[in-house]
């Protein structure tokens, strides 16, 4: 039995899903898929190990995960009690919508690494010792700490004497300038240190229970790996996980069938899509730092566009017979069918009277969700939740239990739904797919009532619905697309409906009712597309013959974000910036400022000093043999009288290194001195 087994492990919104991979010889040996919890990850997670060959479980010597709970704990507004001290800043020079969160320290620097005011440690060593009863996390940022951090270390020295929590550093989270940038990241960072820290204990605690006791690599947004201990208290840096580890997937599967070329990652999930573009093998990154939600932070992450479009996204018809898809995410009635068996006597009830049901709802039900409350719900929402407590129930059934009138029904559905109390579940694009064979995962029989109950509702046939739904997911699908190709090279105008430009070649060459007597449009795009997720295969190759191209759908195109993240590498980057004033260079790093007479002296200095950085960041990360790399950029500027002015120079550290393993087991035999041998990648 090979001792090089990776598990991989993707909790994602829909499926949390598993994989076993011999790293060394890059052979897929268990795959497994279970629904996510999200109330709990760690049990969705016990539940896809249950589906793995535990045979294989001894020789595990990694775990990868990958984890949508950064995302979606900044995205949902989760607060903890945290503490951030602002050194330098003014009340304008962060988020408005932290204040409750900071408090303004005086001190900081200017551009040049000068101090600008001394630390104030009196106040700070006050203001800790006033408020760090109760405090989870602390996160200190000074102004232009990436030119000068030692206020920010003397700080978070200060504060880990008094309260032996944790803290972070701005400038240990990014090394680019914008400061207002990098305290909504360092505070957005504490936020999720509580956070993380219960997730990993739980999880840790579900391998115990399994006796896999491999070291624990967690996704980057960038898509590199990060050891349990380092991202314990650098969480943001999680953002993006999922997706990342689904680009990293897809070229690993890519690399099984040759050479890893340009391509564009289509990850279609449950409840999002997301696409990202592979250049020479390499995904492309944000340069600007991920976004998630109304937050723009300084962390690097693979450049990804989502869309709310998946397998479990909402299909419904307004009054025209508009067919809208998404971005509301429910459970498929496939699924709830194959759960609750005895909603299909329901179904056929609703079809002999749909016609006397809204139009919008006709075939839907709902079900309990979360903590049932007692006492605390007006007389209507408890008479609909005593109903749901006895299994799903369908409007119909809801509204003859409360005697209320089903808009009245609807409505308070809607504020318990928004409270999380009661999930709906309705036609979905799974439901479309098992309707006509691809799918058979769940329940046939209940997809087709509910399509047969919605079209006799809206006079419409079943082929005619399926033709709709195609044409809506290509075009969303196939309008992203062209986004991201095409926003390399060109700046395009966007709204909340998306880019004008890509919308109007799209619907002029796809579109009867819009397309141009005179013009001829065609898309021919150069990239083929990689298909990931589940329903990929369904979707993407009509959307690939739109676009002109092909797509590919690799055979564990379904587990592929497990896949990747188990099969990544441990990357850090690190910089520092040499600066003339008046007549000396200035160093600076991540450590603090040197000052050099000749530029050589500083250049040959910062690589020595970089080199170190990064090698020491790279194995606290978790890296084994690490590989460095170093990047130099001078920057030249001209005078009036022609004369060339040296302006600075930036010295860019790579480190890259495959994650150390556990070491194996006793019982395995090697010979003296043997290593185990690195992942081949």
């Amino acid at each position: 039995m090979s001792d090089t087994i990776g598990l991989g492990i993707d909790v994602g919104g829909t499926n949390t899903d598993s994989v076993l991979i011999d790293l060394e010889n890059k052979k897929i040996l268990s795959f497994a898929k279970a629904s996510t919890t999200r109330a709990d990850l760690a049990l969705g997670i016990a539940e896809s190990l249950r589906g793995l060959e535990k045979r294989h479980f001894p020789g595990i010597a990694l775990i990868g995960l990958s984890t949508t709970l950064a995302t979606n704990a900044i995205v949902e507004g989760a607060r903890r009690r945290v503490l951030g001290l602002l050194i330098g800043y003014g009340p304008d020079d962060f988020p408005h919508a932290l204040r409750e969160d900071a408090v303004l320290i005086r001190g900081g620097h200017d551009v040049r690494g000068e101090e600008r005011e001394p630390l104030d440690t009196e106040t700070l060593r006050e203001i800790v010792e006033r408020k760090k009863d109760g405090i989870e996390a602390y996160a200190v940022c000074g102004y232009f700490s990436v030119r000068n951090p030692d206020h920010e270390l003397r700080a978070a020295e200060i504060i880990r004497q008094m309260t032996g929590g944790p803290v972070v550093c701005g400038h240990e989270l990014s090394p680019r300038l914008d400061a207002v940038k990098r305290a909504a990241t360092t505070i957005l960072n504490a936020h999720l240190i509580p956070v993380i820290h219960h997730l990993i204990d739980s999880v840790k605690r579900v391998f115990l229970r399994n006796r896999i006791t491999a070291p624990l690599m967690i996704v980057r947004g960038d898509g590199s790996l990060m050891g349990a201990p380092a991202i314990m208290n650098r969480p943001i840096e999680t953002i993006l996980s999922g997706p990342a580890a689904s680009v990293i997937g897809a070229r690993f599967l890519l690399g099984q069938e040759g050479a890893v070329e340009d391509a564009v990652i289509v990850d279609i999930g449950g409840t999002t899509t997301d696409m990202a573009l592979l250049r020479n093998g390499h995904p492309c990154l944000n340069l600007e730092g991920a976004r998630i939600g109304s937050w723009q932070t300084n962390v690097q992450a693979i450049d990804i566009r989502t869309i709310g479009l998946g397998g479990d996204s909402q299909v419904s018809l307004d009054y025209d017979g508009n067919l809208r898809v998404g971005p509301k995410r429910i459970v498929p009635m496939a699924f709830l069918g194959a759960e609750h068996p005895e909603i299909e006597a329901e179904l056929e009830r609703i079809r002999g009277r749909c016609d006397h049901l809204p139009l919008h709802s006709a075939p839907d039900f709902w079900v309990a969700w979360g903590k049932n409350p007692e006492g605390h719900e007006e007389k209507t929402g408890r008479r609909i939740l005593d109903s749901l407590g006895k299994g799903p129930r369908s409007l119909l059934q809801l509204s003859e239990a409360s005697d209320l009138g089903m808009t009245d029904v609807q409505r308070e559905l809607a504020r318990l739904e928004k409270k999380g109390l009661v999930q709906h579940c309705g036609i979905t694009p799974t439901d479309f797919l098992h309707a006509n064979g691809t799918f058979a995962a769940w329940n046939r029989g209940t997809s087709l009532l509910a399509l047969q109950i919605l079209c006799n509702r809206h006079r419409i046939s079943l082929p005619a619905l399926r033709e709709k739904l195609s044409e809506a997911m290509e075009r969303k699908i196939g309008l992203q697309i062209l986004d991201l190709v095409l926003a390399e090279q060109v700046h395009l105008h966007r709204d909340q409906a998306g880019c004008d430009v890509c919308s109007l070649f799209w619907d002029h060459c796809f579109s009867p009712e819009k397309r141009s007597d005179h013009v001829r449009f065609q898309i021919s795009l150069k990239n083929r597309l990689v298909g990931i997720g589940a329903p990929a295969y369904a979707f993407l190759p009509p959307v690939a013959q739109k676009l002109g191209t092909s797509a590919v759908v690799p055979f564990h195109a379904g587990v592929a974000n497990a896949i990747g993240a188990i099969t990544g590498a441990v990357a850090m980057t690190d910089e520092a910036l040499i600066r003339p004033v008046q007549g000396r260079f200035r160093l600076h790093s991540s450590i603090g400022v040197e000052v050099f007479a000749g530029l050589e002296e500083a250049t040959v200095r910062g690589r020595d000093l970089l080199a170190k950085i990064i090698r020491e960041k790279a194995r606290a990360a978790g890296a084994g043999d690490v590989e460095v790399t170093l990047e130099e950029k001078e920057h030249w500027a001209t005078s009036r009288g022609g004369e060339s002015l040296f302006m600075e120079k930036r010295l860019i550290a790579r480190a890259v290194g495959s994650p150390r393993f556990a070491p194996p087991r006793s019982g395995s035999i090697r010979r003296l001195g043997e290593s185990v041998p690195p992942p081949r990648r």
